[in-house]
């Protein structure tokens, strides 16, 4: 399967980056995040390929289609931030008028990077950037004493290819990464500086078939498999 075959690259990609390297933000009256971008009118669009397997009702589902993150107008809530409006929008090829999602929110508040996606508050990333830098990207929801998220920087100013594009210098921030002989639970993300994300890579998978000699991505008997990669930025 040309999808999966491309996501199991990702996974070797991850760690093939030098991780000695760190980024200090300067002393500034502001700060911002040159990973993490918040300009008005800014654009990214990624390819995303959606697998789906449920073996015991023989559900073998691979979707393909295309998300555009458009950066918009202001928004202030109740607590006085200022939070920058990501309108999304989605279609199955580029011949296709675009469909209107949903609208995420993010900010930057103190040393936090905050992104709101469909009412869940996520810490993306907690500066100054450090490799090996850890943590908890749910602290802000209900259900952190259940789940706290381990978030952590494998890599940081690192040259990457992503799709059609190079970069010289990319930041990777795992954010769950569980494995055990019958399952696996790997959610990631990759930034470019000056753009924002650029590849998401999301694995929920479970095995009843005990080999630990076989990679669990070619045992799935449930789960899901998502990877989200850049296609296309501007302004």
């Amino acid at each position: 399967m040309k999808q999966l075959t491309s996501i199991l690259i990702l996974l070797a990609l991850l760690a093939a980056c030098d991780k000695s390297d760190s980024y200090q933000l300067p002393p500034t009256e502001k700060i911002e995040c040159h990973y993490f971008p918040l300009d008005s009118g800014a654009w990214r669009d990624f390819d995303v390929v959606e697998i789906k397997i449920d073996e015991p009702i023989a559900l073998f589902d691979t979707q393909q289609y295309i998300v555009r993150e458009l950066f918009g107008g202001i928004f202030i809530d109740n607590a006085g931030d200022t939070l920058r409006q990501i309108e999304r929008f989605r279609r199955t090829n580029e011949s296709e008028k675009w469909q209107r999602m949903n609208t995420w929110l993010a900010y930057i508040n103190g040393t936090e990077v905050i992104q709101i996606e469909e009412n869940t508050r996520i810490i993306k990333m907690k500066l100054p950037l450090t490799v090996g830098k850890q943590w908890n990207g749910n602290a802000y929801n209900r259900t952190d004493t259940l789940q706290k998220y381990h978030f952590t920087v494998d890599s940081i100013d690192c040259p990457a290819v992503v799709g059609r594009f190079k970069f010289d210098s990319v930041l990777t921030i795992s954010q769950k990464n569980e494995l055990t002989a019958i399952s696996k639970v790997l959610f990631a993300e990759r930034y470019a500086a000056g753009i924002g994300m650029v590849e998401k890579i999301q694995i929920d998978i479970y095995s009843d078939t005990y080999a630990p000699n076989i990679d669990i991505e070619n045992r799935i008997t449930q789960g899901t498999m998502v990877h989200h990669t850049l296609i296309g930025f501007g302004k």
